[in-house]
């Protein structure tokens, strides 16, 4: 039988398939969403960035600053003292002048061995740097295609869509983000059973991995380059034998201050101390500079910004799905009622899209001849019916 205007085959009306009955939601165990991060501050990320930089210039600035004037302040009475205890017409003569170029060799191969050791440890942990910001990228990107794949094998699975996405979210917060300032070697060596990948594998497969095994594992290993690129190569005891190269070498300058008082005096001690601690203002500025790169998080020279304007995305689409498993609204209240079509229960997300499609317009009313109807009013939705 030709079915009317207005219905479908089995005789259903077409208004209604689009507008199904409101039944009441059914009640779960809300989810518990942790709304916390990495960073409390709830500031915009401009002014946390600038926030982050001011900190970082202050780790490395007034440490400099304050060797820089300790040195001027110390110099002039340092080599007094040494010249004290010298006490030699001849040796001042050789130090003043340094006939031997005893000195001048001294400072050579201290400075020279000083900087080659400085630069290659800069160099060595800039590749490290840019080594973890290539991983993280990586990483992200895999967790997002991981978050879209829960979301298609988890259709209509409500309990098994909440665990998951409460593993994710654990991933997300605890692995990605404070994973920065742990002991990479500490966080690999977990259990398995603790890992929220696992069970994210174990909920999804069935007697064999399921078809997100592939990406799970693609998001184990960019987590594995991940951690592997924030492990420290160089031990703490290099940082503290650079300082004690830097001292070595600032301490052939009060010996010369000792030799050259016996021409200019005081006075020369004073121009002397403040070329001293402008250099040693530099030494210390450059060493601070190697130790935040060496630190790994926290600072402006590490990954931390980058990763939180990353995983920003990643973390709204989490919060909203699980909302919308949990049947909370953007308000934070629980939502009394929801649409049920073909058996199943549709969240915020898929009525949206409901509704908007229902606003489409159709390419053609010649293949949807039902599409208009009497709603619609007046002539234009009896002529649309006649084409």
């Amino acid at each position: 039988m030709e079915p009317k205007y207005g219905q479908v085959f089995d005789g259903t009306s077409f208004e209604s398939v689009l507008s199904p009955p409101k039944l009441p939601h059914k009640k779960h165990d809300p989810i518990v969403l942790d709304n916390t991060n990495t960073n409390t501050n709830n500031s915009p990320p401009q002014q946390l960035e600038l926030q982050v930089q001011l900190q970082t210039l202050s780790r490395i600035l007034l440490p400099s600053l304050g060797s820089s004037l300790l040195a001027y302040l110390l110099f002039p009475p340092l080599a007094l003292q040494l010249s004290y205890l010298i006490n030699d017409s001849a040796t001042f003569a050789v130090l003043s002048v340094d006939s031997s170029q005893f000195i001048q060799n001294f400072l050579t191969v201290t400075g020279l061995t000083f900087s080659i050791l400085v630069g290659q440890t800069y160099y060595f942990m800039y590749q490290q740097q840019e080594a973890v910001f290539v991983s993280l990228f990586g990483e992200v990107t895999e967790a997002k295609s991981l978050l879209e794949q829960v979301a298609l094998v988890c259709q209509g699975r409500r309990d098994m869509y909440e665990m998951c996405l409460g593993a994710m979210k654990e991933y997300v917060e605890e692995d990605l983000k404070r994973g920065l300032g742990k002991d990479p070697a500490l966080s690999l060596s977990g259990r398995p059973m603790d890992d929220p990948l696992e069970v994210i594998m174990y909920l999804t497969s069935v007697g064999i991995p399921s078809s997100i095994y592939d990406t799970v594992r693609s998001l184990r290993q960019a987590r594995a380059t991940r951690l592997a690129a924030l492990q420290k190569k160089l031990p703490p005891v290099h940082l503290l034998l650079l300082w004690l190269l830097a001292l070595i070498e600032l301490s052939s300058f009060p010996i010369l201050g000792a030799g050259t008082q016996t021409i200019g005096g005081y006075n020369i001690l004073t121009i002397e101390g403040v070329l001293f601690g402008i250099m040693t203002f530099g030494i210390v500025l450059t060493l601070n500079v190697v130790g935040e790169l060496y630190v790994g998080s926290g600072g402006a020279y590490n990954v931390d910004s980058v990763l939180r304007v990353m995983v920003k995305g990643l973390d709204e689409e989490l919060e909203v799905r699980m909302r919308d498993v949990a049947g909370v609204d953007d308000d934070g209240d629980n939502r009394g009622e929801t649409l049920i079509l073909g058996g199943k229960s549709l969240g915020a997300v898929e009525q949206s899209e409901m509704e908007r499609r229902k606003r489409m317009i159709m390419p053609s009313p010649s293949y949807y001849p039902m599409r208009y109807s009497s709603i619609l009013g007046g002539e234009d939705s009896t002529e649309a019916n006649n084409i």
